[in-house]
């Protein structure tokens, strides 16, 4: 019996010890988008939240020209799960990235126009990040868009 008792205390503090500390809830969203100049190298940073990344693969997804970068500026906002919402001028698509180790990976594309948003900005409206081109308005999720454009 003091074996068992034993036993079961051995298995119980391994079972402690393989938990995970959660903290919950997390809200990991910016309340407002980065406007991000790209620098001569296709990086941009933003010392506000802590980010820094080269966009060259991006704008080669984008326009398969990976120099298309040059001059332009990306838009970027975060939601509340933590992923990066990134589209810019002239971009017929919403490129939802997340973090992974030193890098970004993406998650998801959103089609947005065949013609190539003229003047994007993003907007916080939990649960949604809200895309405005214009007079037209949609709200994004990380699986696409929600409802229809307004």
């Amino acid at each position: 019996m003091k074996q068992l008792l034993v036993l079961s205390l051995v298995l119980l503090s391994f079972i402690a010890a393989c938990s995970v500390l959660t903290l919950q809830p997390a809200n990991f969203s910016w309340p407002l988008e980065s406007v991000l100049p790209i620098d001569e190298k296709g990086n941009v940073t933003e010392d506000r939240y802590s980010i820094e990344f080269n966009t060259a693969g991006l704008f080669y997804e984008e326009f398969q020209d990976s120099l298309a970068y040059k001059g332009k500026e990306l838009r970027v906002i975060r939601d509340n799960q933590g992923l990066y919402f990134i589209t810019a001028s002239n971009f017929k698509n919403v490129y939802i990235f997340r973090a992974d180790e030193g890098k970004m990976v993406l998650n998801n594309k959103i089609f947005i126009s065949e013609f190539g948003l003229q003047t994007p900005a993003f907007n916080q409206r939990n649960p949604y990040i809200e895309l405005v081109d214009g007079n037209n308005k949609m709200n994004l999720t990380s699986k696409g868009i929600e409802g229809g454009a307004k």
